[in-house]
């Protein structure tokens, strides 16, 4: 900086030295006019006009008026130093004071080389239109004043005023063409110039200013010139051609944030001139900012590397060009100068406008994703609350209180720790559906299982076991703890009161049970929780009662011992062993296995959703027995084909005791025989035996009941026709809440009528799959059905993809395809471990057990033709 300060101050003082030299040589030839000759021009003109006003004055000898004029001329003009006026002879007839001295002076001065003496032309008086001829005035002699004799002293004053030079005119006088005096004046001469009287002062002055102002304005040219200069080479072309090659747009800035280049790349890309750029801030450029806050104070990347001498890269800057398209690029800027001196930053421009646009759009995909992933996640969380919970209640259902427990059951049992368990079930329910209605009842159920979840959820486990049955477990809790657990739990149901009815109090009976007692798994020990909830209800409801061997259950025969529990291999119910009863039951009455098959059905098809598959199994087995009594009835009352006498109904009724015996002695499985014994035990009129109430009755042997009394509305008889299924859905409805549980009625008239294809007379026709298989296949099959159930249930991959692929060979054997493709499904879905959709699976399994259950039923009905053609 101070070296073209330096030189422009340089250049400043030799222009300055040029241009006096010209303006001394335009002097020197005369093109600038002398001041000092302008001035000797300006004084004679001065004298004589002097002298032509003072002729008539002379003319008139009036020399004291010519005195004071003269006077008052001197003290006017401060470049006049005395006047006077001299004859011919050499008399002053008028004169100033000093005059005589100074005339002196500037005579005694110029003698030597006749200088600084100015000579006029005469004037001659007869020039001059108002005086007259000086012949024609009278002859005077001249009288000198006394104030200018040769003798008046001068004062000091008067020396000094008139030092230093002084210039003297005289203006002659003629008249007639004769002489006749002198007009004299004296003056001060100008001030000598620097170089004496080469100059002027006039032409001084005008060298003094242009000196002065031409070095400061000449300076400042030369400055502003340099500067420029300095920075238009500070990237010189053959840089800038280089520059120009580069792919990036490039900006070269100085210390101030302004443009001092910018590369083709860069205008080309943004639309910009060159001209445009130039000496414009960078920060002034169309920028637009991602921020709301407009006065927010952006730093950008150059003025970070100027200001902090530091290199910033990645920067992403947004501009808008010419051509109003918005172009992201990738910034990255670097200081410019060594050391602390700042002198400019160079910035390059990346254009990532298409790379941003393609990372917003992978954006806004992620976006969905997750958007989409949520929602996923979401509809899971909701399949698995269907799956699990229980839509009324909120508490677990059956499937996944009895996955929860299993597992469970295994780790307290190995661990030897308590695990106890106790059943409730709501007192005289059905009541309140009859007198409040169903929504009151629906209030009731929801305001109990809120109890029981908000005492129990958080570390015990809730289920809604069936109705207004729950059963809730309570681990590491022995028999005593679990008392007080049920008690608590008791008085809670008590404390519950509805806003419509306010009348209505509720009570519970509870059943409690512990693994002490020898149950061997999850349902054995609800069972003996079950079995004490009867005792309960028997004993006057509201209570809670502990197991106790001695007590007795609810269907009147002692409870089961823990020595005397059941072998769990043979609570089996093989399919060869039904087979044989219904091939039986077929030979002696053909219509009443047909019967009980299509019973079966409706009940697996009733069932479905309330209870676990191996429930439905055994419901369905259940269905298919519930009348094999009927074999030791005899011929002229089983087939009657009038009504039936009091004796008879007598005989009729004793199939019950028959049919239990025989599935006791066949299977030993207590659920059946539990099932088939509270189905018998409504009366042929409707009415419940009076050690029992309708809500006592297992949900299984409702639902048997259910199944069985429509069947026999809709089905031909010896002494009547079947009825259409509308009649029947009118009586059920008609019954419920007397003969049959109105739930479950309105549950079975659902399922049924979805897949129900009338026939002229209304009567519901099969929709099932027949399949012709031989008998030892489709007793193979048979003995596969509980056990894919009981996997199911317990959610055990391993075991439920050998029983898929163990049913696929053998289904395969005698081609049945639909088994074979559904087995091969459910193996592929079971391989797949810890990833397996148990929603789809289980769909899958349910689609498996019904083309299962088709092969039993087309293996029955082929039963029982070949049992009719041979009893016919």
């Amino acid at each position: 900086m101070f070296q073209a300060v330096f030189a422009s101050l340089r250049l400043a003082f030799a222009l300055v030295c040029v241009g006096l030299g010209l303006i001394l040589g335009a002097q020197w030839l005369g093109f600038i006019p002398d001041s000092r000759l302008a001035e000797e021009t300006a004084r004679r003109k001065f004298c004589e006009t002097v002298a032509i006003a003072s002729i008539d004055d002379i003319r008139q000898h009036r020399w004291s008026k010519l005195n004071t004029t003269l006077e008052a001329l001197v003290r006017q003009n401060d470049a006049l130093l005395s006047g006077g006026l001299r004859t011919e002879s050499g008399t002053l007839q008028a004169a100033t004071r000093h005059h005589r001295l100074c005339w002196k002076r500037t005579a005694t001065a110029a003698a030597p080389k006749d200088v600084n003496v100015a000579k006029s032309p005469p004037v001659d008086a007869t020039a001059h239109d108002s005086v007259l001829f000086l012949s024609d005035a009278p002859e005077t002699t001249e009288v000198v004043p006394s104030w200018v004799e040769p003798s008046e002293p001068v004062s000091r004053d008067a020396t000094a005023e008139l030092d230093g030079e002084i210039i003297r005119l005289d203006i002659p006088i003629t008249v007639q063409d004769r002489t006749w005096g002198t007009l004299e004046f004296t003056f001060k001469t100008n001030a000598t110039g620097l170089f004496g009287n080469l100059l002027d002062q006039g032409i001084l002055r005008l060298l003094i200013f242009f000196a002065v102002i031409g070095m400061g304005s000449y300076s400042f040219l030369m400055m502003r010139i340099l500067g420029v200069f300095s920075k238009t080479q500070v990237v010189p072309e053959r840089v800038r051609q280089a520059l120009d090659t580069l792919a990036e747009g490039l900006l070269v800035l100085d210390k101030d944030g302004k443009i001092i280049l910018a590369n083709d790349n860069f205008l080309s890309t943004n639309g910009f001139e060159p001209e445009e750029l130039q000496k414009r801030l960078a920060a002034d450029l169309p920028w637009v900012f991602n921020t709301d806050d407009k006065d927010a104070d952006i730093e950008l990347p150059w003025t970070e590397a100027i200001s902090q001498r530091k290199s910033v890269v990645g920067e992403i800057l947004r501009l808008t060009g010419r051509d109003g398209v918005h172009r992201v690029f990738s910034v990255n800027a670097g200081p410019i100068g060594e050391d602390e001196t700042r002198k400019g930053a160079l910035v390059t421009f990346q254009d990532v406008t298409h790379v941003e646009k393609h990372r917003l759009e992978l954006e806004n995909m992620l976006s969905m994703l997750r958007l989409s992933k949520d929602e996923i996640q979401k509809k899971n969380q909701e399949l698995e609350i269907l799956a699990t919970r229980d839509a009324l209640t909120g508490c677990l259902n059956r499937r996944a209180f009895f996955e929860r427990m299993e597992t469970m059951l295994v780790d307290y049992r190995s661990a030897g720790r308590p695990l106890s368990c106790f059943m409730v079930d709501i007192d005289h329910f059905k009541s309140v559906n009859d007198t409040y209605g169903h929504h009151t009842g629906d209030d009731v159920l929801r305001k109990v299982s809120k109890v029981l979840r908000d005492l129990h959820e958080e570390n015990q486990v809730v289920c809604r076991y069936g109705g207004e049955e729950f059963c809730v477990m309570l681990p590491g809790h022995d028999l005593d703890e679990a008392m007080e657990q049920s008690e608590r739990t008791r008085l809670a149901i008590m404390n519950i009161r509805l806003d419509d009815p306010e009348s209505l109090r509720l009570t519970a009976s509870l059943g409690v049970s512990e693994l002490q007692f020898g149950a061997t798994d999850v349902q054995s020990l609800i069972n003996q929780a079950d079995n004490c909830l009867y005792v309960a209800k028997r004993g006057g409801r509201n209570q809670s009662v502990p197991f106790d061997p001695d007590r007795v259950d609810v269907l009147g025969e002692e409870a089961p011992q823990p020595d005397d529990v059941a072998d769990p291999d043979l609570v089996s119910l093989p399919f060869h062993a039904v087979t044989a009863l219904v091939s039986a039951l077929a030979y002696r009455d053909p219509s009443t296995a047909e019967h009980s098959r299509r019973v079966a059905n409706l009940c697996v098809q009733a069932a479905d959703g309330l209870v676990c598959q191996r429930d439905i199994y055994v419901l369905e087995i259940a269905a298919l027995l519930h009348d094999i009594g009927k074999i030791g009835v005899p011929d002229d009352v089983l087939h009657k084909p009038g009504p039936l006498t009091d004796d008879e109904w007598k005989i009729m009724r004793r199939h019950n005791t028959i049919g239990l015996d025989m599935v006791a002695g066949t299977f030993h499985c207590p659920e059946l025989e539990r099932i088939i014994r509270a189905h018998h035990a409504i009366s042929d009129r409707g009415e419940v035996a009076h050690h029992l109430k309708l809500d006592e009755l297992p949900i299984e042997a409702r639902i048997l009941t259910i199944a069985d009394t429509y069947d026999s509305i809709v089905s031909d008889h010896a002494y009547r026709r079947g009825r259409p299924h509308s009649f029947a859905a009118i009586e059920l409805r008609r019954c419920a809440g007397k003969q049959f549980d109105a739930q479950l009625v309105k549950h079975f008239l659902t399922k049924i009528e979805a897949d129900v294809k009338e026939s002229s007379l209304g009567v519901p026709t099969s929709t099932g799959i027949a399949f012709a298989v031989p008998k030892q296949t489709a007793l193979k099959i048979g003995q596969q059905i509980e056990r894919i159930a009981e996997a199911m249930d317990a959610q055990n991959v391993t075991d439920l993809r050998d029983l898929a692929r163990d049913l696929s060979v053998i289904a395969d054997a005698s081609y049945l395809t639909p088994i074979v493709d559904s087995a091969k499904q459910i193996e592929e879905a079971a391989s797949r471990g810890e990833t397996v959709e148990w929603i789809t699976l289980l769909r899958q399994t349910q689609k498996l057990l019904d083309l299962c259950r088709a092969t039993q039923n087309a293996h029955l009905i082929e039963i029982e033709q070949e049992e009719t053609l041979f009893f016919n």
